[in-house]
């Protein structure tokens, strides 16, 4: 057996001041004791860095968070934090996050990173979006111009998961609009150190 694939150990955290109430992963078991301390920071940051952009000076907010496992294998770990801020009557706004790490490094990727350099990954996926939104018939708040260079996104079985957040393309009855990549689409744009490549024999 090869250890160096099996999944992190994860357990649950919980945050909790006057108002919040967050539960958020933290790894631990790892050889590497300086990627699980770079990993947990890491979340714990984004985590914190969420329910801020939430809080709003103005209104009491009360913030409830928590978080979903997309992939634990091959040495890479994806997952999203969720939070929801309620205003006490006010319209409600949900911010969910995806990180992406490699496991023996605690190597956060970027969008970018999963791409060889001076591809044309905007671009391509980007296109791919596009289609999506018009064979769904996505209703959009403009003209769809485009991924950025640093889209939400997170990886899931042989799939790299696009992702937007509320407002940002879709009015907020639409919800988060998600757009599903079969990793062998971009499989000749893919950073062979990176993880869709080690996510394409699963």
């Amino acid at each position: 057996m090869d250890f160096r694939y099996l999944p992190v150990m994860i357990y649950t955290c919980r945050y909790y001041i006057p108002t919040t109430d967050i539960l958020y992963p933290m790894v631990y078991g790892l050889r590497n004791s300086e990627a699980q301390r770079r990993i947990n920071d890491e979340i714990y940051s984004l985590m914190l860095n969420i329910a801020a952009e939430l809080r709003r000076p103005d209104l009491v907010t009360y913030i409830t968070g928590s978080y979903e496992l997309k992939a634990n294998q091959r040495d890479f770990l994806s997952l999203t934090l969720g939070q929801l801020g309620d205003f006490g009557g006010a319209h409600p706004m949900t911010i969910i996050k995806g990180l992406n790490m490699d496991v023996s490094t605690g190597k956060v990727y970027a969008l970018k990173d999963l791409f060889k350099p001076n591809s044309n990954y905007i671009e391509r996926i980007s296109k791919i979006v596009e289609e999506q939104i018009e064979e769904r018939g996505i209703m959009l708040l403009d003209e769809f111009k485009g991924i950025s260079p640093d889209q939400d996104y997170y990886i899931v079985d042989n799939s790299l998961i696009i992702f937007f957040q509320l407002y940002e393309i879709t009015p907020y009855v639409a919800g988060f609009p998600y757009f599903p990549i079969p990793i062998y689409e971009l499989e000749d744009i893919i950073n062979t150190d990176g993880p869709l490549d080690k996510m394409m024999g699963v």
